[in-house]
Formats: C-alpha cells, structure tokens, sequence
C-alpha cells in the first residue's frame, strides 16, 4: 500500500506539471523503471494509461472553458496523431530510444532558450487572425511520432512550438497538446496492450494520481488570471529540470 500511495502522490504531481507544461512522464518513467522495477518496455507502456487519464480529465475543462478551437486545430492534432500511431508500434516492437533521447536533448537546450527570450511573447493572448501554414504537417507528424514511441517532453515540445508557430497563448496551446495527447494515447495503449507491454494494476493507480493532478492543473490554468506566465515559469524549472537529467549534470554534484 505505501507503494501504491507514493505512486499516486508522483502521479497526481506528473499530471499537473504535465498539463500545464509537460515533461511529467520524467517523472512516472523513474518512477515506474526505478521505483516499482518495471522493465524499460513495460513501463513505457504503462505509462501511457496515466497519459490518457490526465488528458480526459483536464481536456474537459480548456474545452469548456474556450480554450480549444477544435475547428482551426484539427489537422495539428490529426497529423500528431499519425505520426504517433508509427512511434507506438515501433516502440511496441522495438526499443531502443538512445538515438532518439541524444536527439531531444540538444532540442532541450533550443526550447530553454526560446523560452527565456523575449517574456512578453509567451505571456500574449492567441492571435485568432493568424493562420499558420499546413506545410508544417511534416512536423507536426515527426512530434507524434517521437510522442509514440518515447512521450517523454512532447508536452513541452508541442506548447512552445505551438505558441511561437502558431502564435497560440500558452494555455490555448496546451488545450490543443491535450486534445492531440488524449487522442493517439487510445492508440498507443491498444498498441502496447496487444503486445503484453502493459502493468494493468499499475497503471490504474498512476492514472488515478494524474487524473487528480490534471483535474486541479487544468482548473487552475483555466481561472487564474495570470496563468500563461505562471505556464511560461513552469516551463522554463521543467526544462532545467529535464536538461540536467538528460546531460546527467546532476553526476558533477554527487560523489
């Protein structure tokens, strides 16, 4: 039982970093991998079942609440959603995810960049004029798929390219995000499901702890007046965050 509420209390913190931000399967893979000893395969899996319960429960809320345009981002979310359902079947089959992180890394260090440029960019309402050009499907297919097969900083990839391509508030961004993650989950479990890659009594209790995290992030992103520079701060502690332990910094300090 002590597990299981230390796997809840991470979960339910995974689920509010993630939904305003992301980068919270950080968290749930050390747990799942360190902690609870799942095999790096089976975790990625697992991962997913809170992945979804976090969506479904914050995505009501931005909908509610006008913070998604289904109608003017549905090709974005479709197109992540494509190139997901490549990522998790390749994930499923295979995996092997060095060549990959050694590539996200270095992204990390661009977004960290972005991110503490120019302030008043993140925290500006969307630009319902602007239209952004469907020659980044591309792009957009290339998140999915790396959200497929790893997940790990997709959140955050998708929030601030959202916001600068896209000219998307951070809180508009991050209802799109939601939107996209809820609908290729439901294909990456069906994928790992069929592959045995799942901890079903895990995953349920991870799920509950970022289900309650994402209900309270996505309340909170949604009513607080000042919630796209309490996001922009967020983001910019997850990805220091994330920075360190990808270029395993945290080595230097320790022994």
């Amino acid at each position: 039982m002590e597990l299981y509420a230390w796997i809840v209390l991470c979960g339910a913190f995974a689920g509010f970093v993630a939904t305003l931000a992301g980068l919270g399967s950080v968290l749930t893979l050390y747990v799942l991998i360190q902690i609870v000893g799942l095999d790096a395969d089976i975790a990625n899996g697992t991962n997913r079942i809170g992945i979804m319960a976090m969506a479904l429960m914050a995505l009501p809320t931005f909908y509610k609440n006008g913070h998604l345009n289904v109608k003017k981002s549905w090709w974005i979310i479709l197109s992540i959603f494509v190139g997901a359902l490549g990522g998790a079947v390749l994930a499923a089959k295979y995996i092997d995810n060095d060549a990959f992180k050694d590539i996200f890394k270095y992204l990390l260090l661009v977004m960290l960049v972005l991110v503490l440029a120019n302030p008043k960019k993140w925290i500006r309402s969307t630009d319902h004029s602007h239209k952004m050009n469907k020659w980044m499907i591309p792009i957009f297919i290339l998140m999915g798929f790396y959200a497929g097969f790893i997940q790990v900083g997709t959140g955050v990839f998708l929030v601030v390219f959202l916001a600068l391509a896209g000219r998307y508030s951070l809180v508009d961004a991050n209802g799109i995000k939601l939107a996209a993650i809820a609908l290729y989950t439901i294909a990456c479990i069906a994928i790992f499901a069929v592959e045995n890659k799942i901890d079903w009594e895990i995953g349920t209790v991870l799920a509950i702890g970022q289900g309650i995290g994402a209900y309270l992030a996505a309340k909170f992103a949604t009513t607080y007046p000042k919630s796209n520079g309490f996001v922009r701060y967020l983001l910019i502690v997850m990805l220091i965050v994330a920075i360190v332990q990808m270029f395993e910094l945290h080595t230097y300090f320790v022994g």
